[in-house]
């Protein structure tokens, strides 16, 4: 781990592309960041969702709440980022850009009985290109160190809602959980520029998560509504495939001779800790909805890797997102911008990891709009600004700025026409 941890102290940041988020803290545990849930209604919330049912939009954080949905519903929706990376001596901006999520869902039973919904989205992201370099003792040498990284893992899952009464809802997701990651350190010497050493490794991991929630949404007076959810997610424990081994490379070319093989595909366990997380919500009908949320996730010195090979210590988890919606005025057929829905929102996120005995904290600002097309489906803009972490504390700050790009397809399907 005290390699990992010259990530963050060193001197130069570079710019690469990926289909994934470009980031120095995508580096500090084996499966990488883990990835927030939400669609880009969600994302210009602050995050808001696990209480947040809609008609026009899936729910992929509570399953429960997708008893909300009426329609055969499709979500898409694309992400670009850009990045300024800073320690104490030098700022470098990166970017990236993805297919963020797809989501299909439908009613099995109407009137919101049973809605079904299967999808992908990111679950981790792996992506960042690091250096640094050092005088070696009693040499007129320097060592310069290379750190890359790339990959992640996917999510696959099949979501159910179930009424089980008037005001109440029950939901169970089931993930498959999938993914490489390859990470590599190199060091070239000045006195011996014709070869260099590299620490490879990769791992491919693979698991089954379960998630169960319940949303409960109770008319308080007319079109007024209090809305409630919770999500229990069971802990995880990823199969991972590692490969670890030394290698010398020559410069300029793609020859690699193998040193030393020190993990030859052994199966090991990721752990991923069980979470919780409950909402409440306030939601006037074609009018407004306010919203606060809290998630948490027990991470501890059995969490990771059971060897823990690479040292990391991980804390507590914990995000506290708030967010509101509003349409100014939905059945304004004359004014198009009217009958738009607009979002502001702002989390708050506390990583698990620490770097340098310091938790990771991530401060953000959201906002966004819909846009109707036709009289179902939506056109979803989401825009996120944040900043984490901090030179004296992590060695390095972030500030980003996210945007995201999505649709919501709703349409009728399995209603017999009764005219022609």
């Amino acid at each position: 781990m005290k390699l990992k941890f010259l990530l963050f102290i060193s001197l130069f940041f570079t710019l690469k592309l990926f289909s994934q988020t470009t980031s120095p803290f995508t580096s500090v545990t084996g499966i990488g960041e883990l990835n927030d849930l939400g669609y880009s209604n969600n994302v210009a919330m602050g995050g808001v969702g696990i209480s947040n049912g809609s008609v026009w939009h899936l729910n992929n954080q509570n399953p429960a709440a997708l008893t909300s949905n009426i329609f055969t519903t499709f979500e898409m929706g694309l992400s670009s980022d850009l990045r300024q990376v800073s320690n104490n001596k030098i700022t470098d901006l990166n970017g990236s850009a993805n297919l963020n999520y797809i989501g299909f869902g439908v009613p099995i039973i109407k009137s919101g009985k049973w809605v079904s919904s299967f999808g992908f989205n990111p679950f981790s992201s792996v992506n960042y290109v690091l250096y640094n370099e050092e005088v070696l003792e009693n040499t007129s040498a320097v060592a310069r160190y290379r750190y890359e990284g790339e990959g992640g893992l996917t999510q696959a899952y099949w979501s159910n809602g179930f009424k089980i009464s008037k005001d109440l809802s029950l939901g169970l997701k089931g993930s498959y959980i999938f993914g490489n990651v390859k990470n590599e350190t190199s060091v070239i010497l000045t006195n011996e520029e014709k070869f260099y050493t590299t620490h490879y490794e990769s791992s491919s991991y693979n698991d089954y998560n379960l998630t169960s929630g319940l949303f409960y949404k109770k008319e308080l007076v007319e079109d007024k509504f209090l809305k409630i959810g919770f999500i229990y997610d069971l802990k995880s424990s990823l199969n991972a495939d590692r490969f670890s081994r030394l290698e010398r490379r020559l410069v300029n070319t793609t020859n690699v001779v193998p040193i030393d093989t020190l993990i030859n595909h052994e199966i090991q366990k990721f752990s991923i800790p069980k979470s919780y997380g409950i909402g409440f919500s306030y939601e006037k009908l074609d009018k407004f909805s306010v919203g606060i949320e809290v998630k948490l996730q027990s991470w501890n010195n059995r969490s990771g890797f059971q060897d823990n090979y690479d040292n990391v210590v991980y804390k507590n988890f914990l995000k506290i997102s708030s967010g509101i919606e509003f349409i100014p005025d939905a059945q304004n057929v004359d004014k198009y911008l009217k009958r738009s829905t607009y979002r502001f929102g702002v989390f708050f996120k506390k990583s698990p990891y620490l770097i340098n005995n310091n938790q990771i904290n991530n401060l953000g600002l959201n906002l966004g709009l819909s846009l109707p097309v036709g009289s179902l489906s939506r056109i979803n803009v989401a825009m996120e600004m944040g900043i984490r972490g901090s030179v004296d504390k992590t060695f390095v700050r972030e500030r980003y700025f996210k945007f995201v790009l999505g649709s919501s397809i709703n349409n009728i399907w399995f209603i017999k026409r009764k005219f022609d």
